[in-house]
């Protein structure tokens, strides 16, 4: 299975272009679509993997950088409460799609970027790493204080797509020991009762809203597991029931239903019975939890396709 996904790679990585001036639209030809049927059979086989494949993409030495666009001008910094959006697809398209997420919000760039240079949409993304989209004051990890740089850039997006009215939102964020204070784990109850009222919020400004789950967490960083491991790769895989325990899935999927917005679980595009960091011959994970840009970028098509199940309009275009 894996030269199945050898044959889709392709060496070109979306970029980032930002709002002012326009930049002129990419020209080069798209990803191709993997289908569902052959990632569902890559995943299945990713167990039984034991040694490193020679061919591995991207190599462990570059993984953990491999975010598949420009992070540093496209997400907002630590002390900032506002981005000039990145724009993709097609700048004079009349559908409007806006991505808003934390570090899980640019980890679907790589794919959503091509599905909007194939099916013609504008697509702005607004990101924040570290600030989830729900009406909470996080938790600084880093800095050990209220993250309250974040309720502004929150309030921000929210006024920015009030005024877009954007036909597509798309919303994804890392639950992952996520705090509200020092020592203070956010609750699934309290995750569920947040998202569900920022959804709420943007269906009153977006005709469709879709929630992407969250990824499950590896109990090792992936390049460093692997890197030590690289005779029996098998062990640095972690049981679905647990990398899925991490998370809060089931919130987000509540919180999706109770606003009436659409919600999409990854799973399967990622885990069989166990959450692999090797698919074929592609590192899966950059780190525990986030996905390398080249993984994501495979996805392109589970997820377009995914999307257009929520965004019937677009669905013959």
């Amino acid at each position: 299975m894996r030269t199945l996904f050898v044959s889709f790679l392709v060496a070109l990585v979306a970029g980032c272009t930002p709002a002012v001036p326009p930049a002129p639209r990419i020209t080069s030809a798209p990803a191709p679509k993997v289908p569902l049927s052959s990632v569902l059979a890559a995943v299945r086989q990713a167990p039984s993997l034991r040694e490193l494949p020679a061919d591995l993409t991207p190599a462990l030495a570059t993984a953990a950088d491999d975010f598949g666009f420009d992070n540093s001008k496209c997400e907002a910094g630590p002390a900032a409460d506002r981005v000039e959006a990145c724009v993709f697809g097609d700048r004079a398209s009349a559908t409007d799609v806006v991505l808003w997420g934390d570090s899980h919000g640019g980890m679907w760039l790589p794919a959503l970027s091509e599905i909007a240079e194939r099916r013609d949409w504008r697509v702005q993304f607004y990101g924040k790493p570290a600030c989830p989209t729900l009406p909470i004051t996080f938790w600084n990890q880093q800095e050990q204080r209220p993250f309250h740089e974040c309720d502004r850039f929150r309030d921000f997006v929210t006024a920015q797509i009030a005024a877009i009215r954007p036909e597509l939102v798309i919303v994804t964020n890392a639950s992952f020991s996520q705090k509200r204070g020092q020592g203070r784990l956010v609750t699934a109850d309290e995750w569920q009762a947040g998202l569900t009222q920022t959804l709420r919020a943007l269906r009153r400004s977006a005709q469709n809203v879709v929630v992407l789950g969250d990824t499950p967490v590896l109990d090792e960083s992936a390049p460093e597991c692997l890197a030590a491991r690289r005779s029996d790769i098998s062990r640095c895989a972690t049981t679905r029931a647990v990398a899925t325990s991490r998370v809060w899935n089931a919130a987000d999927f509540e919180a999706a239903r109770a606003a009436g917005a659409g919600y999409v679980s990854v799973l399967p595009w990622l885990c069989s019975a166990m959450c692999t960091p090797v698919i074929g011959n592609v590192t899966v994970y950059r780190n525990r939890f986030h996905l390398t840009g080249t993984y994501g970028r495979m996805l392109n098509g589970v997820l377009e396709e995914a999307l257009i199940t929520h965004f019937p309009q677009d669905a013959a275009t």
